[in-house]
């Protein structure tokens, strides 16, 4: 690779010139060679390594473990919960909904921040807000107070998460993305699976509020790494203005786009409210990419969603978290039934370690391989993976056994750690170092969508199917049909509503009821994994055709060869 370079004066600032000129040109032929030619970035900036890359990774490693255990460590405390604070399971589900909800509304938002003010800074702000909003959930004598903690918490994991991968694409350079977006898959995989563990731990051996106070030390320690690790990356844009009328159209259409998917199974997919909400979410996100497209700094760059690399990345992502929080979510309501396996919060988690093994394994060894061979191949085998995992769940019956599910667990696992970060890397790639935060926050939109979009369409099919297999059961055996509010109750495995519809009942008729909870259960979870299954076989082609070989794809950058001192 040769450039013409002319030189107008001699001597020192000759001198530096070149120097320049030759980093710039090594930067543009060495990033990411080993890249397959339809990820190769262009233009390249010089790299400048801040002090403590590595130290910047162990900081955003902690602070992605916090969040993702709070995650889903919520779904084996769920149960104390309600018991303690004597909250229906409708609004108990408030405390899952809220904090889906603040963070799909306002990561984009958070993102943007980080790439304005600074990566430290705003790593500061959201971990102080997200420890905050541990200590009112912890605290926490009603639901609204729960309610309110969570989505405090939720704002706060909008900032932190899209930081997380800023700093670690501010701290590495383009060859070793791959790399330490692995490490930090893999530590956030292992931490989502073991949430429930963590969670079902301090619920059964002290309390449910651990599950948030144990937050506070953790975040004490990322406050103390932050403040030397972090030192030398962005200190954000001066003068930025940010994007309001942006930032209220993006959180109303992400808002009532995502209540709409969690509501739309219990007020009816056709009912007046649910179409009003998706009416005023397609009024305001059109609106929205209207606004995006007039802005002098728009909160989003709509050009990012032009590049097939940064799409199929968001696609990658989508359908990574589908099958993430979707086997973990139904899971639990599959194995704590009580007229099933009957797990304790605790066995429960420890029957989901399978589940995190192949998680935190796969995601080391696929981003080392994607900086090798690139992405395309190790995604689209991780997506093949959790497909096969979720269709081997899919034959679960009646009489399967602790045993019977550790090797179903493991190989969806291996494939959620094959797609936890090696699309994001992938998706980067394509976004330039200055909106790196902007970047992040569009991909976490897609992963928090994709989390409820399917609790909320599992959920439908979940409750349609076990409910249908228990109603034949119960008109098999002459039983008035139970109102499906109670039947829904029962498939979550809550021993009190079994006890109470069983208690009502003697005999033959008695025992129908318990073999249809049963079954319907059963049936209730196939029905899950089949549509998590069938989504991650869709996502698999559309990753190969966005991902397929083809010319080089141009960086959206506006950086330029850096001048020399004067």
């Amino acid at each position: 690779m040769t450039r013409d370079v002319q030189f107008l004066d001699v001597g020192p600032r000759a001198s530096v010139r070149w120097v320049a000129m030759q980093q710039t040109i090594r930067a543009d032929a060495g990033v990411y060679h080993d890249a397959r030619h339809h990820e190769q970035v262009q233009p390249a900036a010089t790299f400048v390594s801040p002090p403590h890359p590595w130290g910047a990774l162990v900081t955003a490693c902690i602070a992605f473990f916090l969040i993702a255990v709070n995650t889903t460590a919520i779904n084996t405390a769920v149960s104390a919960i309600a018991d303690d604070l004597t909250i229906s399971s409708t609004t108990l589900a408030w405390a899952l909904n809220a904090y889906l909800l603040a963070v799909a509304a306002f990561v984009v938002l958070g993102g943007q921040l980080g790439d304005v003010l600074g990566r430290k800074r705003i790593f500061v702000f959201g971990m102080v807000l997200y420890t905050i909003a541990a200590i009112v959930v912890a605290t926490s004598g009603t639901a609204f107070q729960l309610i309110g903690g969570r989505a405090l918490q939720g704002v706060g994991a909008a900032v932190l998460m899209p930081a997380t991968m800023a700093i670690l694409h501010d701290a590495f350079p383009k060859e070793k993305q791959g790399f330490v977006l692995g490490i930090w898959g893999a530590v956030g995989g292992v931490a989502f699976a073991l949430g429930p563990l963590i969670g079902g731990f301090f619920t059964d051996a002290i309390s449910w509020r651990w599950v948030w106070w144990s937050n506070v030390p953790i975040a004490i320690v990322a406050l103390l790494f932050a403040g030397p690790m972090l030192r030398g990356l962005s200190l954000g844009k001066k003068g930025a203005q940010f994007d309001v009328a942006g930032i209220v159209l993006l959180a109303i259409g992400l808002f009532t786009a995502v209540f709409a998917l969690q509501q739309g199974a219990r007020w009816g997919w056709g009912s007046p409210s649910i179409l009003a909400l998706f009416a005023v979410a397609a009024v305001s996100l059109t609106a929205f990419a209207l606004v995006e497209l007039r802005a002098k700094e728009p909160l989003v760059h709509l050009r990012l969603l032009g590049s097939r690399v940064f799409a199929g990345g968001n696609v990658g992502t989508f359908i990574n978290a589908v099958a993430l929080i979707g086997l973990l979510y139904f899971f639990n309501l599959y194995a704590q039934s009580s007229v099933l396996l009957d797990y304790s919060a605790l066995l429960a988690g420890v029957a989901l370690l399978p589940f995190g093994m192949g998680i935190f394994a796969a995601s080391l060894v696929s981003g080392r391989l994607a900086d090798r061979i690139g992405a395309r191949l190790p995604v689209a085998v991780g997506i093949g993976l959790q497909a096969a995992g979720c269709f081997l769940l899919w034959f679960t019956d009646v009489s399967t056994t602790f045993s019977g599910l550790w090797l179903p667990t493991l190989v969806a696992g291996l494939g959620v750690g094959m797609t936890f970060s090696t699309p994001s890397a992938a998706g980067l790639q394509a976004v330039p170092p200055e909106e790196a935060g902007e970047g992040s926050g569009i991909i976490n939109i897609f992963r928090y969508v994709g989390a409820s979009l399917v609790i909320a369409v599992g959920s439908l099919f979940y409750a349609s199917v076990g409910i249908a297999e228990m109603n034949h059961q119960l008109d098999a055996a002459g039983v008035n049909r139970v109102e499906e509010e109670q039947l829904d109750q029962a498939l979550t495995g809550s021993p009190s509503a079994i006890a109470a519809q069983a208690n009502q009942l003697r005999g033959q008729q008695r025992q129908a009821f318990i073999s249809g909870a049963r079954q319907g259960t059963v049936d209730g979870f196939d029905a899950s994994m089949l549509v998590i299954a069938v989504s991650s076989v869709g996502g698999l082609v559309l990753w190969l055709v966005l991902m397929r070989p083809g010319r080089p794809v141009s960086r959206p950058s506006r950086a330029s060869v850096p001048s020399a001192p004067s």
